[in-house]
């Protein structure tokens, strides 16, 4: 995807400076601390892992996809969906059985866009637990030139990250009459269950009758823009 390569580029030259400066990215194979956190994607990138997908994968996230539409039932905000997601219905279905990545090559670019100033111990804690002087002490180790405070997330990656995102919901906007960004789990079964890419006459009330008859009609999971 041009996208993906466009992204590619940048990050490599950021962390080539970054490293000469003699700091430390600290993702790793395997490590996969943030693959428990909830992934929000473009539709676009959605059917290139569907298109890729085996029959083993696609079991396992209908598996997470089941289990994420009953948890909505009870789920009224996003700090709450995030919080179950973090604990109890990650991780990603897209980790192998060593806790790799199964589609590295094709992953969203909002996981490319995760780079971790902090050993990987970091990605799993939940902030939220922690107590007063655990918070100022973390927050006081982080380098607000280059994070996304108060996160210890790369900030530059990020940013990059959603305007690429942003070009590619405006092309499917133009192409398609209507876009979708959410879930990225979520997008990749509704493809593969619906193949709205195949339709090019789809038009905006099918899209969400669609959405709404797979029981994803909530605004914590998709976020669907139609012309009107």
């Amino acid at each position: 995807m041009k996208r993906h390569d466009q992204f590619e580029k940048f990050t490599h030259e950021w962390l080539l400076s970054y490293s000469a400066s003699g700091k430390t990215i600290y993702c790793r194979e395997n490590c996969s601390g943030c693959c428990h956190l909830a992934v929000h994607a473009t539709y676009p990138e959605a059917i290139a892992v569907a298109e890729a997908l085996t029959e083993p994968q696609l079991q396992k996230l209908s598996s997470y996809v089941a289990r994420l539409k009953k948890a909505m039932q009870e789920l009224t905000n996003l700090r709450s969906y995030l919080k179950k997601h973090r604990q109890e219905l990650g991780p990603c279905p897209f980790l192998d059985a060593q806790g790799s990545c199964s589609i590295y090559t094709i992953r969203p670019l909002a996981c490319r866009a995760l780079l971790s100033t902090r050993p990987a111990a970091w990605c799993t804690v939940d902030f939220s637990e922690l107590d007063h002087w655990d918070k100022q002490a973390y927050e006081s180790g982080l380098d607000r030139q280059v994070v996304a405070w108060p996160t210890h997330y790369v900030a530059a990656t990020q940013d990059i990250g959603r305007e690429l995102e942003n070009t590619l919901l405006i092309s499917m906007q133009r192409e398609r009459g209507w876009s979708l960004s959410g879930n990225f789990a979520v997008m990749v079964w509704l493809e593969k269950k619906a193949q709205l890419s195949k339709d090019n006459a789809a038009i905006t009330q099918q899209v969400r009758d669609i959405v709404t008859a797979h029981g994803l009609n909530n605004h914590l999971l998709l976020n669907f823009t139609g012309d009107s």
